[in-house]
C-alpha cells in the first residue's frame, strides 16, 4: 500500500474523530442538553421525519391518482360528447341528402310546395332533434316545418314567387294543420342564412349559428345552426337549397346531463370564441338576441377560461390548472365537430376541491397519528439512551485521542456485540496506524533518495540548449533521465539518457536506480551507446531474471557536428525537428527492453543534418498516452505542433510549455503515468 494510501487512512480518522467530537460538542454548546435528552429526540425525529415524509408521499400519491382519474374522467367526457355531437350534426347531412334525392327524383315536386308537408312533418318526427326542415327555391318560394323552443310544430309556406308574404300554421300532433292557427309574415329568402351560406359557396355548407324567436307566446328563443345542400338542374343552374336545422339548445340540455365532478361544469365555443351551449343554464344570447360572446358571459368560470384560451398562441386541445378567486380550477379544452366539418371547441372547468378534498381531510388524520408515533418513540428514546449512550461516548473519546496521535489508546467495553466488535477493530486500526506512520516514513525517505538521483541542473555546452523534467505519479516512480559523462567525449557534445520502467512505486524505482548506476559506472570508458546497452542489458538480466525491465534511449549531440546519434532499447525514438525545412524525420530502429534476455545485442543509429535551431524531445510515453476527460489520448502530433509553434524558445521554455499543455489536456482527471522528457536545441 503506498503511503498517500496510508495517509488517507490516517486523515480519515482524524476526520472521523473530529466529526464524533464536533457533534456532540457543538449539540451540547447549542442545546445545553446532556445526551440523555438528546438521544429522545434522536429518536423522536426520525419517526416524525418518516411520518410526515410517508404522509406527504400519500399525499401526492393520493392527489396524483385522483388526478389521474378525474383526467381520465374528463377525457371520456370530451371523447364521448364529441362522438355525440359528431352524431346528432350529421343527421342534418343526411336528411338533407335524402331530400336532395327526394327533389332530384320527383318525388317531392319543385313546383307543388304544399304536397310536401307529409314528408317534411314525417322527417320531423323521425329525427325529432332537428328543429326544422326546409326547401328554398332559387326563384324565392320556400317551405319549411319547423320546431320552436315551447315544443310546438308548425307549417310555413310561400308558394308565390312574387309575393313577400310567408303563411305559417300550427300543426297538431298527427300533423295536421290548425287553420285559426294562420299567421302571415314578410319574408324574403335570399337574406335567410341558411340560404345563403351553400348558395355562395356553392356547395354543401354550414352556416353561422343564428338566433330565432318563436312558439306560443313568441318569446321562446333558440339557438340554432343549419346544413344546407345545393340542388342544381341539368343546365348546372341552381335548383333550390335542402336545409335542416339543428337546434343548440339541445347540446345545452345533453351538456346538463353530464356528471363533471361535483360542481363543475362544460359549454361549448364556436371558432370565433362565441358562446353556443351550456350545461349549467347560463345564457348564451343576450337581451338584444345576439349570441353572446364568452368573454361577456356572466358566469365567472366561464369568463375565466375564455381568458385563458385567448392568452394561448395556439388552438387545439388544452388541459391545465387554472386559479379562481382563489381557488384552482381543471381546465380542459377539446375540438370537437370536424367530423362533420365544424371547428367548434368543448370546454369542463372543474373545482380541484371536487376530487382532491378528502384527501385533504385524510392528510390531516396522519399528522395526528405521526405526532402519536414521535410520542411513543420518545419513550423508547428514554428507556434505551443509558444503555446506548455511554459506550458510544467512550468510543468518541478513544477515536478523537488517535486522531490527535495517541496510538497507544486502548479500548476495552463490555457491552453489546457490536460495540465489542467495534472496540476490537478500533485496537487493530491503531496498531495498524503505527505500523504505515513507519512505512510512511521510509517511503518519504526513498522518494528523497530518488529525486536526488535525477540531474540536479542541466549541462552547460556551449552551441547546446537542454532541460530536462520528471513528474512522478506516484511517491516514487520508474521514469528515469540523465547527462552522462561519457569518458574521451569532446567538451561540445552531450549524452543524453531516458528511460522508463515498467509500472511504479518502489520496485520501479528501485530497477531504476540499478540501472543509473551500471550506467554510470560503464561512463567512465569510452564506448558507443550500443555498448552502454549491451552492458546495461546483461546486467539487468542478472538482477530481473527476465521478469521486470525498461526501455532506454541514448542520444549523442554535439554542437559543432550536424549528426545525431542514438541506440534504443525498446524506447522511442526522438523526435526531430528542423524549422528550415519544417519537416519532422521520422527515425527507426532500436531492440528489446533492457532485462528480458541476456545477450542481446543493440545498434547505434545516426540522423544528418542536425542544424542550428533543430529541436530534438525524447520523451516517456506518458506524454503521449496522457488522457483527457473523454479519455483521448494527447499524442504525438500535439507534442509535435507544440514545438512547431515554440521552436524559437529556449529549452526550458519549451519544457514549461509542455507540461501546462499537458495539466490542460488532462483537465480535472489525475496523473496516471510518470511524465519524463528531455529538451535539447542546437544554437
Amino acid at each position: 500500500m503506498g503511503a498517500w494510501t496510508m495517509g488517507m487512512r490516517y486523515h480519515e480518522v482524524r476526520l472521523l474523530a473530529a466529526y464524533l467530537h464536533r457533534m456532540e460538542v457543538e449539540t451540547l454548546s447549542l442545546t445545553r442538553l446532556p445526551i440523555r435528552v438528546l438521544a429522545p429526540l434522536l429518536f423522536g425525529v426520525p419517526v416524525l421525519i418518516v411520518g410526515v415524509w410517508l404522509s406527504l408521499t400519500w399525499n401526492r400519491q393520493s392527489h396524483h391518482a385522483v388526478t389521474q382519474l378525474a383526467e381520465q374522467s374528463i377525457d371520456e367526457i370530451h371523447r364521448t360528447t364529441a362522438g355525440k355531437i359528431a352524431d346528432v350534426l350529421s343527421i342534418p347531412v343526411q336528411v338533407c341528402q335524402m331530400n336532395k334525392h327526394l327533389v332530384t327524383t320527383k318525388a317531392l315536386p319543385p313546383d307543388d310546395l304544399a304536397a310536401w308537408r307529409p314528408t317534411f312533418v314525417r322527417e320531423s318526427k323521425t329525427f325529432d332533434m332537428l328543429s326544422a326542415i326546409s326547401w328554398g327555391s332559387a326563384d324565392g318560394r320556400s317551405v319549411w316545418v319547423s320546431r320552436y323552443a315551447d315544443g310546438s310544430t308548425y307549417w310555413a309556406i310561400k308558394s308565390d314567387s312574387s309575393s313577400e308574404q310567408m303563411e305559417e300554421w300550427k300543426l297538431n300532433s298527427a300533423g295536421e294543420v290548425l287553420q285559426d292557427t294562420r299567421n302571415s309574415f314578410e319574408f324574403r329568402l335570399e337574406t335567410r342564412p341558411w340560404f345563403q351560406a351553400p348558395r355562395d359557396a356553392k356547395k354543401p355548407s354550414w352556416s353561422d349559428p343564428y338566433v330565432w324567436v318563436g312558439g306560443g307566446s313568441g318569446e321562446e328563443t333558440t339557438l340554432g345552426i343549419s346544413y344546407g345542400i345545393p340542388v342544381y338542374q341539368a343546365d348546372r343552374t341552381l335548383l333550390g337549397i335542402a336545409d335542416a336545422d339543428y337546434s343548440l339548445n339541445d347540446l345545452s340540455s345533453y351538456l346538463g346531463k353530464l356528471k363533471i365532478g361535483k360542481t363543475g361544469m362544460a359549454f361549448m365555443l364556436s371558432s370565433d370564441g362565441k358562446l353556443l351551449a351550456t350545461s349549467d343554464g347560463t345564457k348564451i344570447i343576450s337581451s338584444a338576441g345576439s349570441q353572446l360572446l364568452a368573454t361577456e358571459s356572466d358566469n365567472p368560470k366561464i369568463l375565466a377560461a375564455a381568458k385563458f384560451l385567448e392568452s394561448q398562441d395556439s388552438a387545439g386541445d388544452v388541459s391545465t390548472h387554472i386559479n379562481l378567486a382563489g381557488e384552482t380550477f381543471y381546465l380542459h379544452a377539446s375540438q370537437v365537430g370536424r367530423e362533420v366539418g365544424l371547428d367548434w371547441q368543448l370546454l369542463t372547468i372543474v373545482p380541484e376541491d371536487d376530487f382532491v378534498g378528502d384527501i385533504q381531510a385524510e392528510f390531516a388524520r396522519s399528522w395526528i397519528t405521526s405526532l402519536i408515533a414521535v410520542v411513543l418513540a420518545v419513550g423508547l428514546g428514554l428507556l434505551a439512551a443509558h444503555w446506548l449512550v455511554k459506550p458510544l461516548t467512550t468510543i468518541s473519546d478513544s477515536v478523537r485521542r488517535i486522531g490527535q496521535g495517541d496510538l497507544e489508546t486502548k479500548l476495552n467495553i463490555q457491552h453489546a456485540p457490536e460495540y465489542t466488535h467495534l472496540a476490537t477493530e478500533i485496537n487493530k486500526m491503531a496498531e495498524g496506524l503505527k505500523d504505515r506512520l513507519r512505512m510512511q516514513k521510509s517511503l518519504s525517505l526513498a522518494m528523497e533518495v530518488q529525486r536526488n538521483l535525477l540531474p540536479s541542473q542541466s549541462p552547460q555546452i556551449q552551441g547546446l540548449d537542454i532541460a530536462g523534467h520528471s513528474t512522478y505519479c506516484d511517491e516514487t516512480g520508474g521514469d528515469y533521465y540523465d547527462f552522462l559523462d561519457v569518458g574521451g567525449t569532446d567538451e561540445d557534445t552531450a549524452v543524453l539518457v531516458i528511460g522508463d520502467v515498467m509500472g511504479h512505486g518502489v520496485a520501479a524505482a528501485l530497477l531504476m536506480a540499478t540501472a543509473r548506476g551500471i550506467l554510470r559506472s560503464r561512463c567512465a570508458e569510452p564506448g558507443s551507446l550500443a555498448d552502454f546497452l549491451n552492458h546495461l542489458n546483461d546486467m539487468l538480466v542478472i538482477d530481473t531474471n527476465g521478469e521486470r525491465f525498461m526501455t532506454m534511449l541514448l542520444i549523442t549531440l554535439s554542437a559543432k557536428k550536424d549528426t545525431i546519434r542514438w541506440a534504443s532499447a525498446g524506447h522511442g525514438p526522438p523526435i526531430i525537428y528542423t524549422p528550415n525545412s519544417d519537416k519532422f524525420p521520422q527515425l527507426d530502429g532500436g531492440g528489446l527492453p533492457l532485462g528480458l534476455m541476456e545477450g542481446e545485442t543493440y545498434a547505434e543509429y545516426w540522423q544528418p543534418n542536425i542544424l542550428p535551431g533543430t529541436v530534438i524531445l525524447a520523451t516517456t510515453d506518458g506524454l503521449e498516452e496522457t488522457m483527457n476527460e473523454a479519455g483521448q489520448q494527447f499524442g504525438k502530433q500535439r507534442l509535435e505542433e507544440l514545438i512547431r509553434k515554440n521552436a524559437e524558445k529556449t529549452s526550458e521554455e519549451i519544457s514549461q510549455i509542455i507540461r501546462q499543455a499537458l495539466v490542460g489536456y488532462r483537465g480535472t482527471g489525475s496523473q496516471d503515468d510518470d511524465l519524463t522528457f528531455v529538451v535539447a536545441k542546437v544554437l
